[in-house]
């Protein structure tokens, strides 16, 4: 696998990315006195200590350097060190090391010490003494044919030296070209201008060049290519030459420019969902609907249609490159010979490559007249029914993919989520003008209390039962208001209503505006808000009649019972004078006179009687409206 480096004079160490040596090649074993078998499969991190450190002469400087270098896998051209060679000579070499790309080297290091002792003895070199070594490089040329588009090498003025047969394949030239007018303008390049200009700099300053090169390829299409290179300095710090490699990056810059447009489809997403969340009318969510499936899936027109069933056509709510005063005025044709029909019937997305010669279904008159080519529609759900169908269409042939799906069909599906969110507001607020209607014109009083803001709605009954008006308590609390007789009774109620336990029948004791007391029976009902009761709904009847009744009622109970215990005493006090006067009327002379005593006796007795049995029907009728709940 590593048997071309065996060609190299130079010494050539590859790891693989764990850092673990791979290969070494003849020259190394030679320089270096290396055995194969043991150092074959070694860490870096013990290799280097044993095989390389030791021969290094000029202090720890450049070991360090070196050492760093392959570890954290940088890219050096140049490191000038001496070293001590396994034969006893002593030399001086440049260290240079790079990451190889091209397969099946990708991810490798390759590591290399060039014996450049001849060079620091000659000191500058020609520009002949430059082609030598290109010669010398010309080994390296092959390996950067594994490389996309291959490596390059120029002379210290920019003259091109080598250049990979791939790129000047790729570029439609040939080496000899470039060195007669020089590479940048005898390649097809975009603002081939700046790129000379550029590369000027570079050979004027030796500063490293670094350019994104868009080269137009055989097929008719565009190629990027990162072209990269350095200075190769000689011993005296003179340019000598310069190299670099040349990298097809047309698949990541593609993918970069996908993303690019996925994240600003999403954010446009999400923007739309705020809006939706914010409450938008239903015109202003579908004009932003529109116009970002136009601008973020680059199509001239996008359009909202709203399906009337009973009709079997469609309605075109809101649209962008179509003339504004058709929406809410056109109507588009429905049916499975309409493409909007057709997506409602086949419950998926459809694709449209060319109308012209579309087989499934005819395009209406909205989409002919504007001469749309293709397009792609997907179908807004509603709550029960599909809502309708959104749209977007282009005058050119274009081959809509999976991504741009998703992307019209999430949108579609937000405009969904608040059509429907926009329709529950429209029912709720349906609902809480009925509540408020039976409310208004309720007997009893309704109201609506929260813990952090009070009445927040009371119905105007409260002027009947407590004589405020409703705004006068608006935002009051409910307790401000409630007799001290009625606190213990009330907080033990809010307690009970805290743990979302409904409550009825709870009898607070109020006082009127002007003073007066009033009773009103309670039936509250928690509000539950995030998991947690935040306030109640409650209705109150006033009993205000019904309690002073009742208090009647038992007062005249208590009056029943004394007066049945005044008949009991006061039969025992008219019994025993009458025993006596009867007994009087024993010891008269006078006949006559004693049976007139004894008649009247009788007859009072007979009254006494009747009111001892007044006096036990009474409590049999006490007791029985005592046992009917009557008190």
């Amino acid at each position: 696998m590593y048997r071309c480096f065996d060609e190299l004079d130079d010494a050539v160490i590859i790891l693989n990315q764990d850092n673990i040596v791979a290969g070494l090649n003849r020259s190394f074993l030679e320089i270096f006195g290396t055995d194969h078998e043991a150092a074959h499969g070694t860490d870096l991190k013990d290799f280097f200590p044993s095989h390389i450190a030791p021969y290094i002469l000029d202090g720890e400087d450049s070991a360090g350097r070196i050492l760093k270098a392959l570890q954290c896998r940088e890219e050096v051209s140049h490191l000038a060190c001496q070293m001590q060679t396994s034969y006893g000579g002593v030399r001086w070499f440049s260290f240079s090391c790079r990451v190889m790309t091209g397969e099946p080297y990708t991810g490798m290091m390759l590591a290399r010490f060039r014996d450049s002792t001849p060079e620091r003895h000659e000191g500058a070199r020609s520009a002949s003494d430059a082609m030598a070594l290109a010669r010398i490089e010309s080994i390296y040329a092959g390996i950067g044919e594994l490389l996309p588009y291959g490596i390059w090498i120029t002379e210290a003025d920019g003259t091109s030296l080598y250049i990979s047969a791939s790129f000047l394949n790729l570029t439609g030239t040939t080496l000899e070209e470039c060195q007669q007018t020089g590479w940048p303008d005898c390649m097809h390049l975009e603002n081939a201008g700046p790129v000379f200009d550029d590369w000027k700099h570079c050979l004027k300053t030796g500063e490293r060049w670094d350019r994104e090169l868009v080269v137009a390829d055989p097929g008719g299409g565009y190629r990027t290519i990162l072209s990269r290179g350095v200075p190769v300095r000689d011993e005296d710090g003179e340019v000598a030459l310069w190299a670099g490699i040349n990298l097809d990056i047309t698949a990541r810059k593609h993918a970069e420019h996908l993303t690019t447009i996925r994240a600003a489809q999403q954010r446009a997403v999400a923007d739309l969902g705020q809006l939706a969340l914010a409450g938008a009318e239903l015109p202003e969510l579908m004009d932003a609907a529109v116009r970002a499936v136009a601008e973020h899936l680059d199509v001239g027109y996008a359009k909202v249609l709203r399906y009337i069933s009973g009709e079997d056509v469609f309605l075109l709510e809101a649209a962008v490159g179509f003339d504004a005063s058709l929406a809410g005025n056109r109507i588009v044709e429905g049916g499975i010979d309409s493409q909007a029909g057709y997506t409602l019937l086949s419950h998926e997305p459809v694709i449209v490559e060319d109308l012209r010669t579309e087989v499934r279904f005819s395009g209406p008159d909205l989409l002919r007249d504007e001469k749309i080519i293709s397009g792609i529609s997907v179908i807004i759900h509603g709550e029960e029914a599909p809502y309708g169908v959104f749209g977007a269409h282009t005058q050119k042939f274009r081959k809509f993919t999976r991504d741009d799906i998703n992307f019209i069909r999430t949108v579609a599906n937000v405009l969904a989520q608040g059509i429907k969110r926009k329709a529950a507001e429209e029912a709720l607020v349906a609902s809480e003008e009925k509540f408020r209607a039976i409310a208004q014109r309720s007997f009893d009083m309704i109201f609506t209390c929260y813990h952090d803001r009070g009445i927040t709605y009371i119905s105007p009954a409260v002027t009947r039962i407590l004589g405020y008006t409703p705004q006068e308590l608006t935002g009051q609390r409910c307790l401000a208001h409630a007799s001290p007789m009625s606190f213990v009774t009330w907080r033990e109620a809010q307690e009970r209503l805290n743990r979302g336990e409904p409550i009825e029948g709870l009898e607070v004791e109020f006082r009127r505006k002007d003073g007066t007391v009033a009773y009103v029976e309670l039936n509250e009902s928690p509000i539950v808000e995030r998991g947690k009761v935040v306030g109640a709904q409650v209705t109150g009847r006033d009993i205000t009649e019904r309690k002073l009744g009742e208090q009647m009622r038992r007062q005249a109970f208590k009056q029943i019972e004394r007066n049945i215990e005044q008949f009991a005493v006061l039969g025992d006090h008219i019994r025993q004078p009458l025993q006596v006067t009867l007994g009087r009327a024993e010891l008269l002379d006078d006949e006559g006179a004693a049976e007139v005593i004894r008649e009247q006796v009788w007859r009072i007795n007979n009254y006494i009687k009747q009111l001892d049995q007044g006096w036990v029907e009474s409590r049999k009728i006490r007791e029985y409206l005592q046992r009917h709940d009557m008190e």
